[in-house]
């Protein structure tokens, strides 16, 4: 502990790998987030009612790409732990299931959402024209889901074999497709026709349909000796002993994030109760919370990373001292952000052009979301960074979820339904991290956590 920052060559060793994980992953975040935030931007010179109906089509895809980090995230699992035991085959048998099960999953949020669009826009709003939008925008927009699941599920299986520049580079060329393509369509620049939140939807389509060409183009095309490329006779080497196990951890990683993921939904759900001015206020709040988050949550990724690959070479004692260094530079990362947060208040209030009424309480979300930060992060890192990273994916799921469901969910739909302000509402969102840290911080420190799951997987 006292030798966090001491210039010695393991921490040298220490600092090297995390770095190499952790700034291409905190690099692609940041581009996505930041096209989020230039989208926010750019559709709220349209309005609160596009601002909120492109705001519900995104609740709807964060569902959809919460359910796929839960499978993926119990692949990167494997992987990291593989990589570890330097077992090859099992890597790109792990990676074919992961873009099988992907795929799979893109395909009811797909359906849904092509046929019956109002079913999930009715969820948080009868406005007969933030309806209107939102299906406009949920029409063209599902068409680039099952793209995201093939991308991203090479993207994350890449980060998990050490190459998060991969994900990075491809993203990057992506984001510039789709901040041209906003520009463009969204306010009918350069001679294209002016198509509002459409614009915005045919621009993320154009722009998912370059990065998956990028990412399958490179596994199979440029690099023809890439770890993660799979046929088929690697679903046939899927034993029944080979399902049981990943079954049996990446299950609860599923259920843990797609449970997370609804439970933020109904967040949303409570927040839309205050109107449609809330939705557009925690819309812009939540959106900018996520940029400046990034930091911390990409140093949990790199983290399970890190320690799935000494728990894989059975280096237990190296991953526990690395495990109490990366808790500690996690916790700093998000204390740094949430006051970065809270001091650029002024600016993003210009930035995303907010209305008189609206800016009271978008001042007090970022308040309350920039102190939050530290310990919201914090958690971030015992749930995905330690426990996830040697398999105690079933302890994780009960914290998480019990914080959630059995505090958080029911103080905020009592807020709103007691007609609380929006900024109230969103205070009691985070009482599941007080919670979380009072249950998660003793398992971390039990070293239960830490444990060698492929070493008898053949």
């Amino acid at each position: 502990m006292t030798g966090l920052f001491a210039f010695n060559d393991e921490n040298k060793r220490f600092y090297s790998i995390l770095l190499s994980l952790c700034i291409p992953i905190v690099i692609q975040n940041l581009i996505s987030t930041s096209v989020n935030i230039i989208d926010t931007v750019m559709i709220s010179s349209l309005g609160e009612v596009s601002v909120a109906s492109v705001g519900i089509a995104n609740q709807y895809f964060f569902l959809f790409n919460m359910c796929l980090s839960g499978i993926l995230g119990g692949s990167g699992m494997f992987i990291s732990q593989f990589l570890g035991k330097d077992d090859k085959t099992n890597i790109k048998k792990v990676t074919a299931l992961s873009i099988l099960l992907g795929l799979l999953i893109s395909m009811p949020f797909f359906l849904i959402a092509l046929i019956s669009p109002e079913s999930v826009i009715h969820i948080f709003s009868h406005d007969a024209e933030v309806v209107r939008q939102c299906r406009e925008y949920l029409n063209v927009i599902v068409w680039c889901y099952p793209m995201i699941a093939v991308s991203i599920g090479f993207g994350v299986c890449s980060r998990s074999i050490k190459n998060p520049a991969l994900g990075m580079k491809c993203s990057a060329i992506a984001i510039i497709v789709n901040v041209f393509f906003n520009y463009s369509l969204i306010l009918g620049n350069f001679g294209f026709p002016e198509l509002g939140v459409r614009g915005a939807a045919i621009a993320t389509v154009i722009a998912r349909s370059v990065e998956v060409v990028l990412m399958v183009g490179y596994v199979y095309i440029y690099k023809k000796d890439y770890l993660l490329k799979f046929g088929f006779r690697h679903f046939r080497l899927m034993d029944k002993g080979f399902i049981s196990a990943y079954y049996s951890k990446s299950m609860p990683v599923f259920l843990n994030d797609a449970l997370w993921a609804i439970a933020t939904v109904c967040y949303s759900v409570a927040y839309a109760m205050a109107g449609t001015s809330a939705i557009a206020a925690s819309q812009i709040a939540t959106t900018t919370s996520n940029f400046f988050i990034i930091t911390a949550v990409c140093l949990a990724i790199g983290s399970s990373i890190m320690l799935g690959n000494e728990l894989g070479s059975n280096h237990i004692d190296r991953a526990l001292e690395y495990a109490k260094k990366l808790g500690i530079l996690v916790a700093i990362a998000g204390f740094v952000m949430g006051m970065l947060l809270i001091a650029a208040i002024p600016v993003l209030l210009v930035i995303f052009n907010v209305t008189p009424h609206l800016e009271p309480d978008i001042r007090k979300i970022f308040t309350i979301m920039g102190i939050m930060m530290a310990l919201r992060s914090f958690n971030t890192f015992i749930i995905v960074g330690a426990l996830r990273s040697g398999g105690d994916t079933k302890a994780a799921l009960i914290i998480e979820m019990g914080s959630m469901w059995f505090v958080s969910v029911p103080l905020t739909f009592a807020a709103a339904y007691l007609g609380a302000p929006i900024y109230l509402i969103v205070m009691c969102s985070f009482a599941e991290e007080i919670v979380k840290v009072v249950f998660g911080l003793p398992r971390a420190l039990s070293k239960k956590w830490a444990r060698n799951i492929v070493k008898d997987i053949n």
